[in-house]
C-alpha cells in the first residue's frame, strides 16, 4: 500500500471506529495510528509511546487540570448562582430575560473556569429548570445553554487557547485578550437569536418584572469576587507576574479561598471528591493530546502538509482565501474531531501558511478557538450537546433541532471577523502601546 494510500486508511479507520463502534476520541485516534504503524512496517511500535508522552510534555498544559478543578469548585460552592443572580438583575426583567440571562453567565463564567463543557453542566442543571418553569421547552433551553457554556473557551481565560499557544507558540496573553471581543460578539448574537425566537413563538410574553437599581447593587455585592476572578488571572499573565500555568494555580488558590473562608460553601471534605474529578476529566484532555501528538506526527513525516497546502493552490497570498479555507478545514473537522485533536493535527502544518500570508497570528488563533466553539455543538462529537441533554434530561435531537440558529450566528460573526480581524487585534495591539 503507498503512503498515501496507509493515511487515507489511518483516518478512515479512526471515522470508523468513532463514529460507526463509539469508540472514545483518545482511543480511536491512538488504534488507527498504531494500525498504520503496523502496516507501514519501517517504524519501530516503541515511537509511538514516545510520541504520546512528548505530546502531554510541557509545562504550559499543567495549567489544564488546574482550570477543570475551578470549574469543579465554582459548580460546588454556589459561586454560578451567584453569577446568575446578579445577571437576572440585569437583564431577567426584559422580556426572553431568562435567556438572556443564560447568554450573560456563560459570558461571566466563561472568565474564569475556561471550559465550555463544565460551563455547560453548571448552566444547564440550574438555568434549565427554572426556564422550564417560566414555559420555555425543555430542548429550547438545554440548547441556548450548550451554546452559551462554549463562550468559556472563547472568552479568557481558555484551556483550548493554553493548548493552541503550546502548539503554535503565540504568546497565551495576546490569544487570552484576542478573545474578549469576539466572545461579547458571540454572546450578544445568541441574545439577538433568543429575542427574535421568543417574538415569534411568544415565549415569555407575560413577564412582568421591573429593573431595580437596588437588587443590582445587591446581586453586585455578592457576587464581585467571582467577577474578580479574570482580572486576577489575566492580569497576572499580561504583567508578567505568573505564566499560564501559574495562573491556574491561582485561580484554584482563588476560588477555594472565596468558596471555603468567605462563602463557606465549600468544607475539606469536598475537597478530595472534587480532585478526583478534575484528575479524571484533565486525564480524559491529556490522552486525546497525547494519542493526537501521536495521528498528527505520522500525517507530518508522510508530508500531508503537501495535501493541505494543495487546498489553497496559488492563493496563498489572499488572507480572506485562506482563511475561508482554514474555517472550512475546522468546521468540517468539527463535526468529527474534538477541538485538542483538530489543533495538533492542523495548527503546526498551517502555520507556515498563515505567516506566509502575512495574516496576524492572534487573529488567527482565535479564530480557530470560535471554530472549535462551534465544533462543541455539532454531532456527532459536539460534547456541549451531551452535556447540555445529560445536566437537564433534554432529548438530544431536540436539542440538536433547536441549536442551528446558534451555529449559524456563530458562523456569521467568525466571518465578520475574518472581515475584520482588527475586532480581534484591537485590545491585543492597545495592550502592547
Amino acid at each position: 500500500m503507498t503512503v498515501s494510500g496507509l493515511l487515507i486508511f489511518m483516518i478512515v479507520l479512526f471515522l470508523v471506529l468513532v463514529i460507526f463502534f463509539g469508540t472514545p476520541i483518545a482511543v480511536g485516534l491512538g488504534l488507527a495510528a498504531v494500525a498504520e504503524l503496523l502496516l507501514q512496517g519501517e517504524v519501530p511500535l516503541m515511537i509511538a509511546p514516545q510520541r504520546i508522552f512528548n505530546g502531554v510534555n510541557s509545562v504550559t498544559l499543567m495549567g489544564i487540570p488546574f482550570f477543570m478543578l475551578v470549574g469543579s469548585i465554582m459548580e460546588r460552592s454556589g459561586i454560578t448562582q451567584k453569577l446568575i443572580d446578579f445577571a437576572n438583575s440585569l437583564v431577567g426583567w426584559l422580556r426572553g430575560g431568562l435567556c438572556y440571562v443564560g447568554v450573560m453567565t456563560g459570558i461571566l463564567m466563561g472568565g474564569i473556569s475556561g471550559s465550555a463543557p463544565a460551563d455547560t453542566a453548571a448552566l444547564s442543571s440550574i438555568m434549565v429548570p427554572s426556564m422550564e418553569r417560566s414555559g420555555y421547552p425543555r430542548e429550547f433551553s438545554a440548547a441556548l445553554m450548550a451554546g452559551s457554556g462554549t463562550l468559556g473557551i472563547i472568552i479568557p481565560p481558555s484551556m483550548p487557547m493554553i493548548v493552541l499557544a503550546s502548539i503554535s507558540g503565540i504568546s497565551v496573553g495576546k490569544l487570552f485578550l484576542g478573545g474578549i471581543i469576539p466572545g461579547i460578539m458571540i454572546g450578544v448574537s445568541f441574545m439577538l437569536i433568543c429575542g427574535v425566537t421568543c417574538y415569534i413563538r411568544g415565549y415569555d410574553k407575560d413577564r412582568k418584572l421591573s429593573f431595580s437599581i437596588r437588587q443590582v447593587a445587591r446581586t453586585f455585592r455578592h457576587a464581585i469576587l467571582p467577577i474578580l476572578a479574570p482580572v486576577i488571572i489575566v492580569g497576572g499573565i499580561l504583567t508578567g507576574v505568573v505564566t499560564a500555568t501559574e495562573s491556574a494555580i491561582t485561580a484554584v488558590a482563588y476560588v477555594l479561598i472565596v468558596s471555603m473562608f468567605i462563602y463557606r460553601t465549600v468544607s475539606l471534605k469536598d475537597l478530595p471528591e472534587m480532585f478526583v474529578e478534575s484528575v479524571i476529566g484533565a486525564s480524559n484532555v491529556m490522552f486525546i493530546i497525547g494519542t493526537s501528538s501521536l495521528f498528527a506526527w505520522i500525517m507530518q513525516s508522510n508530508n500531508f502538509q503537501e495535501v493541505v497546502l494543495g487546498m489553497f493552490g496559488d492563493s496563498v497570498t489572499n488572507k480572506i482565501w485562506v482563511m475561508f479555507i482554514v474555517n472550512l478545514i475546522f468546521f468540517i473537522g468539527g463535526f468529527f474531531l474534538e477541538g485538542t485533536a483538530m489543533q495538533i493535527m492542523f495548527i503546526p502544518v498551517l502555520m507556515p501558511i498563515i505567516t506566509a500570508a502575512n495574516i496576524d497570528p492572534i487573529a488567527f488563533g482565535v479564530t480557530v478557538i470560535c471554530n472549535i466553539s462551534v465544533g462543541n455543538l455539532t454531532p456527532p462529537v459536539g460534547v456541549c450537546l451531551y452535556v447540555a441533554a445529560n445536566s437537564s434530561r433534554a432529548k438530544v435531537e431536540g436539542i440538536i433541532r433547536e441549536i442551528i440558529p446558534f451555529v449559524l450566528i456563530t458562523l456569521v460573526d467568525i466571518a465578520i471577523l475574518v472581515v475584520f480581524p482588527q475586532l480581534i487585534t484591537f485590545i491585543p495591539n492597545m495592550m502592547n502601546t
